[in-house]
Protein backbone atom coordinates (compact mmCIF):
# COMPACT_ATOMS: atom_id res chain seq x y z
CA UNK A 1 0.00 0.00 0.00
CA UNK A 2 1.41 3.57 -0.69
CA UNK A 3 2.01 5.98 1.73
CA UNK A 4 1.59 3.33 4.53
CA UNK A 5 4.52 1.93 6.48
CA UNK A 6 4.57 -2.05 7.67
CA UNK A 7 4.51 -1.24 11.35
CA UNK A 8 1.57 0.91 10.83
CA UNK A 9 -0.67 -1.58 9.55
CA UNK A 10 0.02 -4.39 11.70
CA UNK A 11 -0.98 -1.59 14.58
CA UNK A 12 -4.42 -1.90 12.67
CA UNK A 13 -4.75 -4.70 12.07
CA UNK A 14 -4.01 -6.00 15.96
CA UNK A 15 -6.32 -3.20 16.78
CA UNK A 16 -9.32 -4.56 15.01
CA UNK A 17 -8.38 -8.05 15.70
CA UNK A 18 -8.70 -7.33 19.05
CA UNK A 19 -11.63 -5.00 19.49
CA UNK A 20 -14.02 -6.77 16.93
CA UNK A 21 -16.35 -8.16 18.98
CA UNK A 22 -16.75 -4.32 20.24
CA UNK A 23 -17.54 -2.78 16.37
CA UNK A 24 -20.46 -2.10 14.76
CA UNK A 25 -20.94 -0.60 11.67
CA UNK A 26 -24.93 1.89 10.84
CA UNK A 27 -26.21 2.38 7.59
CA UNK A 28 -29.52 4.25 6.63
CA UNK A 29 -30.56 3.86 3.24
CA UNK A 30 -33.99 5.17 0.92
CA UNK A 31 -36.10 2.92 -0.52
CA UNK A 32 -39.13 4.62 -2.33
CA UNK A 33 -42.20 2.72 -2.79
CA UNK A 34 -44.61 1.80 -5.80
CA UNK A 35 -46.53 4.87 -4.65
CA UNK A 36 -43.49 7.15 -4.82
CA UNK A 37 -43.06 7.30 -1.03
CA UNK A 38 -39.59 7.11 0.46
CA UNK A 39 -38.74 4.76 3.49
CA UNK A 40 -35.78 4.96 5.29
CA UNK A 41 -33.94 1.65 6.48
CA UNK A 42 -31.64 1.58 9.45
CA UNK A 43 -29.40 -1.75 9.56
CA UNK A 44 -26.65 -2.35 12.39
CA UNK A 45 -24.22 -5.08 11.58
CA UNK A 46 -21.31 -6.11 13.85
CA UNK A 47 -18.02 -6.48 12.65
CA UNK A 48 -16.57 -9.50 14.20
CA UNK A 49 -19.53 -11.85 12.51
CA UNK A 50 -20.44 -9.14 9.64
CA UNK A 51 -24.36 -10.36 11.22
CA UNK A 52 -27.48 -7.97 10.35
CA UNK A 53 -28.05 -7.68 14.37
CA UNK A 54 -31.01 -5.04 14.25
CA UNK A 55 -33.04 -3.59 11.67
CA UNK A 56 -36.19 -1.11 11.12
CA UNK A 57 -38.00 1.11 8.61
CA UNK A 58 -39.24 4.03 9.39
CA UNK A 59 -40.82 6.97 7.05
CA UNK A 60 -39.86 9.81 9.24
CA UNK A 61 -36.81 9.31 10.67
CA UNK A 62 -36.26 11.75 13.62
CA UNK A 63 -32.81 12.04 15.98
CA UNK A 64 -34.80 10.53 19.05
CA UNK A 65 -35.57 7.63 16.71
CA UNK A 66 -32.56 6.50 15.42
CA UNK A 67 -31.31 6.50 19.30
CA UNK A 68 -33.85 4.37 20.21
CA UNK A 69 -32.70 1.90 16.97
CA UNK A 70 -29.39 1.88 18.48
CA UNK A 71 -30.63 1.37 22.21
CA UNK A 72 -32.80 -1.81 20.74
CA UNK A 73 -29.45 -2.81 18.84
CA UNK A 74 -27.25 -3.21 21.81
CA UNK A 75 -29.80 -4.03 24.78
Amino acid sequence: MEGKDLPELGIRRTFLQNHAGAIAALDFFVVPTVTFRLLYVLVVITHERRKVVHFNITDEPTAAWTAQQIINAFP
